[in-house]
């Protein structure tokens, strides 16, 4: 049986990928900050699908944490998922946008390579970036580019770890309908359901696909979006 380490097992998208994962007989460890969610969650992951759930309370920003995290867990997981994330509309605590979308997953990752990579477990990485990410823009810069280093750093990862038979996926999210995209006026025809998008991580997951864009749409979207000349997007961007 596998194992899928969840970090951000309280956010929709994580804990959807990580319901995927419980019913295919992958047993789950979520780590977030509120441990009472997590509970929760764990309670329904054990009574629906019959596999172990362990919860484990995690501040991905507190470097203390993190390296309590790594002392008291030394078993490798098969899979882990970085689903942390973080949107606001005036971007005021842009230095907390920059550190939870982009560097303390980015640490988190390179700390578990140091830890887990020896063991010979870890064979993939799955990284929740965002379509945003594609292309930066004034509303919203500070959230785009933390999105944009996410990305490129995954791509960069893939690279150096193949040789190591790690795998690593890229998954670029559009509009989903989740507790962070609650409070954004964007029309919500085009929300994906985090099921949806747990389903299809978990697919690209079995045929080992470096990037996922889900809905699928969205790769075609980015690329007439980025095909569209610097003179004319800083005129007509939001």
């Amino acid at each position: 049986m596998g194992s899928i380490l969840v970090i951000g097992g309280n956010s929709d998208i994580g804990y959807a990928t990580a319901k995927v994962f419980a019913q295919n007989r992958y047993n789950v460890h979520l780590v977030s900050r509120n441990t009472s969610q997590l509970e929760i969650k764990r309670k329904e992951i054990e009574n629906l699908y019959k596999v172990d759930c362990k919860i484990t309370t995690l501040d991905i920003l507190n470097k203390d944490n993190v390296n309590n995290f790594f002392n008291e867990n030394l078993e490798s997981p098969n899979v882990i998922l970085i689903a942390v994330g973080y949107i606001e509309v005036d971007e005021k605590n842009y230095e907390q946008i920059a550190s939870i979308n982009y560097v303390s997953p980015m640490v988190f990752i390179e700390k578990s390579l140091i830890k887990y990579k020896i063991q010979k477990k870890l064979d993939t990485i799955i990284g929740i970036s965002s379509v945003a990410g594609d292309r930066g823009k004034k509303r919203g810069s500070i959230y785009t580019s933390s999105k944009s280093a996410f990305s490129s750093y995954l791509d960069g990862l893939r690279q150096r770890l193949y040789s190591d038979k790690i795998h690593v996926i890229t998954v670029k999210p559009g509009w989903v309908k989740t507790k962070m995209t609650k409070n954004l006026k964007l029309p919500k025809v085009f929300f994906a359901k985090v099921n949806y998008v747990g389903n299809k991580i978990f697919k690209s997951y079995k045929s080992k696909k470096n990037t996922l864009y889900v809905p699928g749409y969205w790769s075609i979207i980015m690329f007439f979006y980025k095909m569209i000349p610097e003179k004319i997007f800083k005129i007509i961007t939001k």
